[in-house]
């Protein structure tokens, strides 16, 4: 391979000193993650020069991510979590399978998580949603397919959105309650992580107890059908119906998701 003299390596820089290339080296590699190696070969590709070099990067890793992404794309996904995203005048839930329990535990992992119930935030979309419907939308101009690709790239592992749901809380009135089963540690803002979760949109409730009550009898029962019929499971005296009628509120929509 041919080397450039060290003092031609930046000419796009004026006066570029060996402590201006440190410092670029630097900069991408703070930017990036990527080892010296690659940025290196990144400036070599494109006249020493930083932005195109970072952006070719980008397309490098991004093509590196979808190649591996359709490799592990058969591999069985076990494994994952559900994560509750609850912020003023939205919740959204959604589900992630992975192949082993150390990736669900992962900091990128949940971060994906948190990317689609935000993705979701920012559409028009309400009630269930598809896989196929989410990997269209976006958040902070990040497509969800895009990121699902290079978490896939990044992890290792074949990872699949299961499905999702949201609701905007713009009525007054509504409100929401929910409840996750076997709770993980998240600090992410807003977000809670678990194996099991529900959401229960509610209008008029006035005692926030009870809306979490049915939030975990959700859970807790496997039967989403007929939810008004149903024993509730904390006290079977009682139904959710008359639950209802008896505190005067109603239940515009709920939904239960987990992993398997």
């Amino acid at each position: 391979m041919l080397k450039l003299p060290r003092h031609l390596l930046f000419k796009s820089f004026s006066g570029s000193s060996a402590a201006t290339d440190k410092s670029i080296y630097k900069r991408l590699r703070l930017e990036t993650g990527l080892p010296f190696i690659k940025i290196k070969e990144a400036l070599l590709k494109n006249e020493n020069d930083p932005v195109k070099a970072q952006k070719w990067l980008q397309e490098k890793a991004a093509s590196e991510n979808w190649e591996k992404a359709q490799k592990l794309s058969q591999r069985e996904t076990a494994q994952g979590i559900v994560g509750i995203l609850s912020l003023p005048g939205f919740i959204g839930m959604s589900t992630l399978q992975c192949e082993t329990e150390s990736v669900s535990k992962n900091q990128h992992f949940k971060e994906l998580l948190y990317h689609c119930n935000c993705a979701l935030m920012n559409s028009d979309l309400d009630g269930d949603v598809t896989a196929d419907s989410i990997v269209n939308l976006s958040h902070n101009s990040a497509i969800t397919s895009d990121v699902l690709t290079n978490t896939i790239g990044h992890l290792g592992e074949n990872i699949k959105i299961k499905g999702c749901f949201a609701f905007k809380l713009k009525h007054q009135g509504l409100s929401s309650c929910q409840y996750i089963h076997n709770k993980n540690d998240c600090n992410i803002d807003g977000l809670s992580v678990g194996a099991i979760g529900s959401v229960v949109i509610f209008k008029n409730l006035s005692d926030s107890a009870v809306g979490n009550t049915i939030a975990q009898h959700i859970v807790g029962s496997e039967n989403t059908t007929d939810l008004f019929d149903q024993p509730l499971i904390q006290d079977e005296s009682v139904t959710i119906g008359e639950l209802c009628r008896k505190y005067n509120f109603n239940i515009i929509d709920y939904s239960r998701m987990s992993v398997h």
